[in-house]
């Protein structure tokens, strides 16, 4: 594999890194800006050897701040954040639940909220659950929200991946990655050398051996079960506020066609529906195109 390019410059202002405490779980995320509050939710799971966390939104957090209070959280047992206290509560239903209690800590209220990949599940569960506390709604590549699909089965594009191999290196946590990414050059060194800080947290691998233990019969039938609630709910009665999809063109593990399905779903019952594709981008395409991203962002949010 080579190396990741090293033409933009990336990185997060520790200044702006905060830790608070969510039900006794010690929750990092970070806070920049005095705007309207915008909150970011990355993809991912807890114990999933491909690492997601508030850290994958570092090209986008500059600019948009310049526009929000912008608000970037690693959720329940991913990135800096602490592990569920318990086995039990290795579940979706208890990430939602650390979310929401996120943003009541927090103090915010009418919050625009996206959420990439899974933490697109995340979001449209808050917006559904909690309209009251939801002004805009941004889905971002994701097909775990999406309607299943024998053409693109859930975590087909991951289970062709090569697993990490041997304690945690450079080479092993730009594997995912470095694969999604259709510009490679948003690899940047910066980006692998705070995953690779995140793979050797003791609660990383805590976290992908208590999933070896209770993922199949605790995590799977809940996040699964949750889906089709999810998607139930969005042919039933969609959501309540303005929604917008973004898409990368080039999405390896989430086609395109995944994103075209979910929004003919979501504009039988969500009035107020808009999707956008961007070209160039694969998986993570807030990060690989993200002057367009935070522009469709503003001008969605803040209209």
């Amino acid at each position: 594999m080579n190396q990741p390019a090293r033409q933009i410059v990336d990185g997060l202002d520790k200044t702006k890194l905060h830790f608070i405490d969510i039900d006794g779980v010690r929750t990092r995320y970070y806070d920049d800006g005095d705007g309207e509050p915008l909150v970011l939710f990355s993809g991912g799971q807890f114990g999933f050897p491909f690492i997601y966390s508030l850290d994958h939104w570092s090209l986008n957090l500059p600019g948009l701040a310049k526009d929000f209070r912008v608000i970037a959280v690693d959720k329940l047992g991913q990135g800096h954040t602490a592990n569920p206290l318990s086995n039990e509560d290795y579940t979706f239903d208890a990430v939602v639940d650390h979310a929401y209690g996120f943003i009541r800590a927090l103090g915010l209220e009418k919050v625009s909220i996206a959420g990439h990949s899974r933490g697109a599940l995340l979001v449209a569960r808050l917006a559904l659950d909690h309209p009251e506390l939801v002004k805009k709604l941004v889905l971002v590549d994701t097909s775990t929200l999406s309607p299943e699909t024998s053409m693109f089965p859930s975590l087909d594009w991951y289970n062709r991946l090569p697993l990490p191999d041997g304690p945690p290196s450079r080479e092993n946590v730009q594997t995912e990655v470095w694969n999604q990414a259709y510009n490679k050059e948003t690899v940047t060194e910066s980006l692998v050398d705070r995953l690779l800080d995140i793979a050797r947290l003791p609660t990383f691998q805590e976290g992908i051996d208590r999933m070896t233990e209770v993922g199949p019969t605790v995590y799977a039938p809940n996040i699964d079960k949750l889906r089709r609630q999810t998607v139930k709910d969005i042919d039933e009665r969609g959501f309540s506020m303005p929604t917008m999809l973004i898409w990368g063109y080039n999405d390896r593990s989430a086609p395109l066609p995944l994103g075209q399905r979910l929004f003919e779903r979501l504009v039988e019952k969500t009035a107020e529906t808009e999707m956008h594709i961007l070209n160039h981008a694969g998986h993570n395409s807030y990060r690989e195109q993200p002057e367009a991203f935070n522009r469709l962002v503003r001008g969605f949010c803040l209209e």
